[in-house]
């Protein structure tokens, strides 16, 4: 059922001096222009873009997902290159001979987390490399379940536009989006994938003769699951809004510089409050931050965020250094406290019913009364969602002023 990937034949591992945090004048030319890439995972390619911009010092590569384009920390080390990604604690390391890229991709707070990777420059080459014309316009809204290992199925809205055999789009779930994803059509199936670093994600999905949609997802090192769709313009998610009793809730967390911070801090007072739980790991996160960090600076006068940091280590300077990048890299100039371990979020607001997921908002009045809840987040890839959640919060935001 499923056609087989265009694989790479070989890999070779990076050499232990990419450790290195010194630079020196590279025998090869640096990489220059597009690159066509990819990750080895459970058998199959996660294909990307790297665009490479600059020489020497000032030499950039931005990770190219649809319409994100996502920078990274360049190091150069004689034939080797290390590209820390974003706000990432993740790295693509490899070494480039004749202007191809070998190595792998590593997450470096998880223990023996990586995967091959190589890239070439782009020759025409397009993000799946496949044979066959598109038979099929996946083009509009799908509705969608995910069966994800355990549970009963959940549902998703696809959205997608296809132009000739190119394909870009999302699933959207309560929890949250699976961001910019992006491909190619062959017949009557596409692939799409996404990397950012954090996540690398590939999905296969084939019409059968009855017009359902039979799809693979595979997700990092080891997650293997399967979905069904079908058009339905009409189809809705619930809603992300919790309902709430009016009550109180309470923080104690250190800030960046260790000093504690709890909700009847001064600066809190007289505003209302948008508390944010965040991961720097987290993709979503990042979305929200970004879009809240701009908001931010032209809402200030009016309106305070505090973001709860959970980190993948319980370790203060890990998680300081982690959130400390996301905060400068994404332009929140608000406050954000390290809240502890990411499995430690339900802990921390135990009248909140049902799952946290990350990132979650809090909307909390001036008189310090939690009002509204609004759990997962579906950011700018999801289009027409990412809209109705922008209206939503500053209908709430100005609610919350205006009393």
């Amino acid at each position: 059922m499923w056609q087989k990937l265009l694989t790479y034949t070989s890999f070779m591992l990076l050499l232990a001096s990419c450790q290195s945090t010194s630079t020196s004048t590279s025998k090869e030319s640096p990489p220059q222009g597009k690159y066509r890439a990819a990750i080895q995972l459970q058998g199959n390619e996660v294909p990307f873009f790297i665009q490479f911009e600059g020489e020497g010092a000032n030499l950039k590569a931005y990770i190219l997902n649809s319409d994100e384009r996502l920078e990274t920390d360049v190091l150069i080390k004689e034939d080797s290159i290390i590209m820390d990604i974003n706000v990432f604690d993740a790295s693509l390391r490899a070494k480039y001979t004749d202007t191809v890229l070998t190595g792998e991709w590593v997450k470096h707070y998880a223990k023996n987390y990586r995967a091959p990777f190589k890239a070439v420059p782009i020759n025409g080459q397009q993000r799946f490399e496949l044979e066959g014309k598109p038979a099929y316009n996946f083009t509009g809204k799908w509705e969608t379940y995910f069966s994800l290992g355990s549970g009963e199925p959940r549902p998703a809205v696809g959205n997608f536009r296809q132009e000739g055999n190119h394909i870009s789009g999302s699933f959207a779930l309560a929890s949250g989006d699976f961001r910019y994803l992006e491909g190619n059509v062959s017949d009557s199936t596409f692939y799409l994938s996404t990397f950012n670093g954090e996540e690398a994600k590939l999905f296969i999905g084939q019409l059968n003769g009855s017009g359902e949609l039979i799809g693979k997802y595979l997700n990092g090192l080891t997650g293997n699951y399967s979905f069904t769709a079908k058009p339905n313009e009409n189809f809705r998610l619930a809603s992300k809004e919790r309902k709430v009793s009016t009550q109180t809730i309470n923080f104690s967390f250190p800030d960046l510089q260790g000093n504690i911070v709890s909700l009847s801090d001064p600066r809190f007072k007289g505003k209302p409050l948008i508390v944010q739980i965040f991961g720097s790991w987290c993709p979503s996160c990042m979305d929200e931050t970004k879009y809240l960090g701009q908001w931010y600076n032209d809402n200030k006068e009016r309106i305070e965020i505090v973001a709860l940091a959970f980190e993948k280590k319980d370790d203060f300077q890990y998680a300081k250094t982690r959130v400390e990048k996301s905060k400068n890299r994404l332009n929140a100039d608000y406050t954000f406290l390290i809240a502890g371990h990411e499995k430690d979020v339900s802990k921390a607001f135990p009248t909140i019913d049902g799952p946290i997921y990350f990132p979650t908002t809090l909307y909390i009045d001036k008189n310090g009364q939690l009002r509204k809840v609004h759990s997962g987040f579906n950011g700018p890839s999801t289009g027409p969602l990412f809209e109705q959640w922008k209206a939503d919060h500053q209908a709430i935001v100005e609610e919350l002023v205006k009393e």
